[in-house]
């Protein structure tokens, strides 16, 4: 095991002693998300009031929600290629446990949460 396995190892066993083993999966979710928001950013894919976020993972699938149907088009179609830099961004971080294999984009409804 690497020193920073060894240091995700230890993040978790910390989290899931002091705050439940709900803990560590938040953890690896908002790893997920950094990685997400640094991936969208770093290919402009994220400009005015065009956004996206990933809402949860399940099946290592990142359900991600765009706030405009030409940006969730463009998701949909560069899915590979993000969801194999998003694995880049978390490769070695403590607590990113999640591996995603793809993405499921919708669009965001009027009047939902639009904190994206």
């Amino acid at each position: 095991m690497s020193g920073r396995e060894e240091a995700g190892a230890a993040v978790q066993r910390v989290l899931t002693a002091c705050m439940g083993p709900a803990a560590a999966e938040q953890l690896a979710l908002a790893q997920v998300r950094l990685a997400w928001a640094e991936v969208v950013a770093e290919a402009r894919l994220e400009r005015g009031p065009l956004r996206s976020r990933v809402r949860r993972v399940t099946g290592s699938t990142a359900h991600v929600e765009a706030s405009d149907p030409m940006l969730a088009q463009e998701l949909t179609l560069r899915g590979e290629a993000i969801t194999w830099a998003v694995n880049e961004r978390m490769r070695g971080r403590p607590g990113a446990t999640i591996v995603l294999i793809g993405v499921a984009v919708s669009v965001g409804r009027a009047g939902a949460d639009r904190s994206l």
